[in-house]
C-alpha cells in the first residue's frame, strides 16, 4: 500500500510536489546574499495539544523576515499565510524566497512577512488522523506571529496562498475566516465543486475520515463555507491560477469513469470562479446587462504542469493582484497600436470574387448582411517582398471576423502581423480575410452557402491567383468571436484542409445556444432558429467526424475571464447561465478536443492521454483586442511550432539541407534565386558578382546608371545581368575590385572575401554590428592564413555572430564559399541590422 500511495505522490494531482529542499532542520538560518532573515520555529499549539493525536502537539513553521526588517517600524508589516501542498512541511516555500526578495528589492511590493507552517497531509482542515491543524493555523499561529513580530494584525495586512493541497487549505481558510484574512491566492488547487474522484488524496489520505466520509468532505469543502461566506459582510479577492497541462484524470483508465476529466484542475478552476466571481451569490440588487456584483476573483489558466516552474509566475502575480498592484503583460495584456510600428509593410487590398457556391440559397428579402448575389468580398494581405513572377510559396492564413463583419474587421492586426514577420516570429505569409457579416461562417438559407464558398471556391481561388501552399500544412485558420466558431467548425469539418487555428474569443457552445446569442437572433441556423441545425453543425458533432479522419489540427485558444457573464441579462436565460460563459465553455473545449483520448489511441495507464494538440489561455480581459491581439501573437506561432509549413521556395535540393530556412526566407524577400526552377545548387561555389548582387539586392542598392559610371570595372561591361548590382555595391563603396581597375566578376569569392564585403556593407548601412559584436572571438586555429587586409573584417564578423568558423575551429579564409554559407551569412547580417 505505501508503495502504491508512493507511486501515486509521483502522479496524482494531490500528490505531485514534494518539497523536500535542501534547507536543515536547524532551528534557524540567514542567507546572507539576499539578506533575507530565515528561521524555523516550533511552538506549543493549543489546539494541536486538545485533538486526539498524542505526540502531535507542537506546530513548526518557518518564518521569512524582509531585508531590512524593522521591529519598530510604525506601520507593521503585511504577512503571507504559506500553505504546501501534499508530503510538505516547513520547507515548502523555499524555492519561492528568492521570487519574494526580488519583487521587494524592485520595488514592485513593498516588504511583507510570510510564514510557512508545516501539516504533512492534513488537507489543513482539522481531522482525527492528523490533528486540529485549521485551529492550530486560525487560532494559534496568527496570534503567535503577530505577538512576536511587527504585523499588520488585522484582516487587512493578512493573505493566505496556497499551492496544490495548499490552494485547497486557502480557498478554505479565505471562505472560512474572511475575518482574518484580506485576500487569497490559489495555485494550482487541489480543489473539487463535488465530490473528489476515488483516487484522490482526499478520499485515499484519512483528512476526511479514515474511511473516506463524504459527509466530512461535504462539510469542509467550499460549497459550504460560501454558504456562510455570504451572509458576512467581508470580501475576500482570490485569484485562481493553473496551468493548462497539469494531472489529467482520465490517465487513471479504469480507476475512474470515463468522464474524469471532470476533475481536472482547469475545469474546477473554472467552476469555482463561475461560483465566486460570476454569480451574484451576495443576492445583491443590480440591473439588467450590468456587471454581476460577484464576490472579487480573477482567474487565469496558462501553459504549465504542477510544478514550481508555473508556481512561481503565479505566486508573483497572485501577489501583485492582492496586494494592488499590475499583473505582468503575460497574464493581464493590453493591446496598443503604437507597440506595433513595421519598417517593412505588406500590401493589403480588398478584392472580390464570384464564387459559385454563393449562387444558391439566399433568401432574397433577407440579403442585407449576406454575400451580394454570388460574390464575395476579402481582404487580402501579401507580406513584403511578395513576387507574384518568384519561386516562393507562402503558407495562408484565413481570417474569420466576428460578427456584423466588415472590411476593415482586421484593420488592427496587419500591424501585428506585419511586426511579427519583421522580428521573425513567423515566417512570411499571406492572409485572406472574407467578409460574411453575420453569417457565422456556415451555409444558410438567410446569408448564403457561405461555407461552401470559402472551402470549395474560395480556397482553390486563392491557390490559383497567388503563390501559395497549396496544401492542409500551408493553411491555417484564425476567428475571433463569431469567427472563432467558423475557424474551430472548419478545422474539425476540413481537416483535410487545415493544418492549424487559433480561437479568439471563440463563440462557441457544447449543448444548446443561449437564446439570446446572434447563433439564435440572427438566422445563420434557421429562421425561426432551428436547434436540429445548430445540433448538426454544432462541434460537438463535427468532432465525431474529425475523431474517425485521425488529422489532427493543433489549437490555441485565448479568452478573457471578464467576457460577457450570461447571468447579467436576468430572467431571460436560465438561473445557470454562467454556464454559457466563454471561459467556461473554451475550458469544455479543450477536454473534448485536447484532454480525452478523442482519437482512441493506445496508451499506458499513467501516461498521458493522447487527445489533439491544444493549448488553452485564460488571461485577465473582456471581449476585445486587449484578449485578440495577445492570442494572435501567441497562437501564430504556435501553429507553425506545430507543423505548419514556412514559406519556401521550393528547390528540391534544400529540403534537407541545413541552410534550407535561410534560403528560403531570403527567396521570400525576392534576395535569392535558384540556379533553375527546382534546384538551388547550395554546395556549389558562389562568383563574386553573384555575391555583390546578393548584397545590393539585400540593402536595396541601385546604381546610378550613367556614361560614366555604366564601367566602373573595365571587366564589368554594361548588359550583363549582375552589371547594375555591382555599379551600386561600388557606389556604396562595398565593392572595390582588385586595384587595378578589374572585378573579376565570374571568380569565386573566397570566405575572407565575404567578410570583408559584409563589414562594409554594415558600415556603410550604419550598423554598429560591423565595429563590435558578442559572438565568437577570431581566435580561429588557420588565423595566421587569414589576409591581413581581411584580419579585421574577419575578427569583427566573427564577433558579430555573422560568420563563423569550421567544428574543427579553423576559418577558412581561402575556400570558395557555397552559395548556402552565402545565404546564411547574408541571413545573420539582415538580422544583426533590424
Amino acid at each position: 500500500m505505501y508503495r502504491r500511495k508512493k507511486m501515486l505522490a509521483a502522479m496524482l494531482i494531490t500528490n505531485f510536489m514534494l518539497f523536500t529542499a535542501s534547507a536543515n532542520a536547524a532551528s534557524a538560518s540567514v542567507e546572507s546574499q539576499n539578506a533575507r532573515t530565515t528561521k524555523v520555529v516550533s511552538f506549543a499549539s493549543n489546539a494541536l495539544t486538545r485533538d486526539h493525536v498524542t505526540g502531535n502537539d507542537e506546530l513548526t513553521y518557518k518564518i521569512y523576515l524582509p531585508k531590512g526588517y524593522d521591529e519598530h517600524r510604525a506601520d507593521g508589516y503585511p504577512v503571507l499565510y504559506l500553505l504546501h501542498g501534499s508530503w510538505g512541511d516547513e520547507t515548502g516555500w523555499d524555492d519561492f524566497w528568492e521570487t519574494l526578495d526580488g519583487m521587494i528589492e524592485s520595488g514592485d511590493i513593498d516588504p511583507v512577512i510570510a510564514v510557512a507552517p508545516s501539516s504533512g497531509n492534513s488537507y489543513w482542515v482539522d481531522s482525527a488522523k492528523f490533528g486540529a491543524y485549521e485551529s492550530a493555523i486560525t487560532q494559534d499561529l496568527i496570534a503567535k506571529v503577530d505577538q512576536d513580530y511587527n504585523t499588520v494584525s488585522d484582516r487587512k495586512g493578512r493573505y493566505v496562498l496556497g499551492y496544490s493541497m495548499g490552494g485547497y487549505g486557502a480557498l478554505r481558510y479565505a471562505m472560512a475566516y474572511p475575518d482574518l484574512f484580506g485576500a487569497a491566492t490559489l495555485l494550482s488547487p487541489a480543489i473539487q465543486r463535488d465530490e473528489p474522484p476515488a483516487t484522490s488524496g482526499a478520499v485515499e489520505r484519512g483528512s476526511f475520515g479514515d474511511p473516506y466520509d463524504p459527509s466530512l468532505w461535504t462539510a469542509n469543502n467550499y460549497p459550504t463555507a460560501i454558504d456562510s461566506y455570504v451572509k458576512q459582510p467581508n470580501r475576500v479577492p482570490v485569484y485562481i491560477f493553473a496551468g493548462d497541462d497539469d494531472w489529467n484524470h482520465l490517465s487513471e483508465k479504469e480507476d475512474l469513469p470515463p468522464d474524469a476529466y471532470k476533475y481536472n484542475m482547469e475545469v474546477q478552476a473554472v467552476r469555482l470562479y463561475q461560483e465566486l466571481n460570476r454569480k451574484n451569490i451576495f443576492n445583491l440588487p443590480f440591473e439588467k446587462w450590468e456587471d454581476v456584483p460577484g464576490s472579487p476573483a480573477e482567474l487565469r489558466i496558462i501553459n504549465g504542469e504542477h510544478d514550481t516552474d508555473l508556481w512561481l509566475i503565479g505566486f508573483r502575480d497572485g501577489l501583485r493582484y492582492m496586494l494592488g498592484k499590475a499583473e505582468s503583460d503575460e497574464l493581464s495584456p493590453s493591446f496598443s497600436a503604437d507597440q506595433y510600428a513595421p519598417k517593412r509593410k505588406g500590401a493589403v487590398t480588398t478584392e472580390t470574387a464570384s464564387l459559385v457556391s454563393l449562387a444558391a440559397g439566399v433568401d432574397a428579402e433577407n440579403v442585407a448582411d449576406a454575400a451580394d448575389g454570388n460574390e464575395m468580398s476579402y481582404r487580402l494581405y501579401l507580406p513584403h517582398g511578395y513576387n507574384p513572377d518568384g519561386k516562393t510559396r507562402y503558407p495562408v492564413m484565413y481570417l474569420l471576423h466576428g460578427s456584423g463583419g466588415t472590411e476593415t474587421s482586421w484593420d488592427k492586426f496587419w500591424p501585428i502581423l506585419d511586426t511579427m514577420i519583421e522580428e521573425k516570429k513567423i515566417p512570411p505569409v499571406i492572409a485572406v480575410a472574407p467578409v460574411t457579416g453575420n453569417s457565422y461562417w456556415v451555409d444558410s438559407d438567410k446569408f448564403g452557402a457561405v461555407e461552401s464558398a470559402v472551402i470549395r471556391d474560395l480556397i482553390p481561388l486563392v491557390d490559383r491567383s497567388y503563390k501559395t501552399i497549396a496544401s492542409r500544412g500551408g493553411r491555417g485558420l484564425v476567428g475571433f468571436s463569431m469567427g472563432g466558431y467558423g475557424a474551430l467548425r472548419y478545422s474539425l469539418a476540413y481537416p483535410d484542409l487545415f493544418g492549424g487555428a487559433t480561437l479568439l474569443s471563440p463563440a462557441i457552445q457544447d449543448g444548446e445556444a443561449p437564446a439570446t446569442s446572434g447563433a439564435v437572433e440572427r438566422g445563420s441556423f434557421g429562421e425561426p432558429f432551428d436547434p436540429a441545425r445548430w445540433t448538426e453543425l454544432g462541434y460537438p458533432n463535427a468532432l465525431k467526424s474529425y475523431a474517425t479522419k485521425k488529422l489532427a489540427v493543433p489549437m490555441y485558444m485565448i479568452a478573457g475571464d471578464d467576457d460577457w457573464n450570461h447571468l447579467s441579462e436576468k430572467e431571460d436565460l436560465p438561473a445557470d447561465a454562467n454556464k454559457y460563459n466563454m471561459e467556461v465553455q473554451a475550458v469544455s473545449l479543450y477536454q473534448k478536443l485536447h484532454r480525452s483520448n478523442l482519437f482512441d489511441l493506445p496508451f499506458e495507464k499513467w501516461e498521458n492521454v493522447p487527445g489533439s494538440p491544444a493549448e488553452l489561455r485564460i488571461v485577465n480581459g473582456g471581449h476585445d483586442m486587449n484578449v485578440w491581439a495577445a492570442g494572435f501573437e501567441q497562437g501564430l506561432p504556435y501553429m507553425f511550432a506545430n507543423g505548419l509549413q514556412a514559406a519556401t521556395a521550393g528547390f528540391k535540393d534544400l529540403e534537407t539541407h541545413w541552410a534550407k530556412a535561410d534560403v528560403d526566407s531570403l527567396a521570400a524577400k525576392g534576395i535569392v534565386t535558384g540556379r533553375t526552377d527546382s534546384e538551388f545548387a547550395p554546395d556549389a561555389a558562389i562568383s563574386r558578382a553573384e555575391f555583390a548582387a546578393l548584397l545590393a539586392r539585400a540593402l536595396g542598392l541601385k546604381a546610378n546608371m550613367t556614361a560614366d559610371t555604366d564601367a566602373a570595372f573595365a571587366d564589368v561591361p554594361s548588359g550583363e545581368w549582375y552589371s547594375e548590382d555591382v555599379v551600386a555595391a561600388a557606389e556604396a563603396g562595398i565593392v572595390k575590385g582588385n586595384g587595378n581597375g578589374m572585378f573579376q566578376p565570374n571568380k569565386a569569392i573566397t570566405r575572407e572575401e565575404i567578410a570583408v564585403l559584409i563589414a562594409r556593407a554594415l558600415k556603410a548601412s550604419g550598423d554598429k554590428a560591423s565595429e563590435s559584436g558578442s559572438g565568437q572571438t577570431a581566435d580561429f586555429t588557420d588565423e595566421s592564413r587569414i589576409s591581413g587586409w581581411a584580419s579585421d573584417a574577419v575578427k569583427q564578423m566573427a564577433q558579430a555572430g555573422i560568420i563563423q568558423g569550421y567544428p574543427d575551429g579553423s576559418f577558412g579564409p581561402h575556400r570558395q564559399a557555397t552559395r548556402a554559407q552565402s545565404a546564411v551569412i547574408l541571413n545573420r547580417m539582415l538580422d544583426s541590422m533590424e
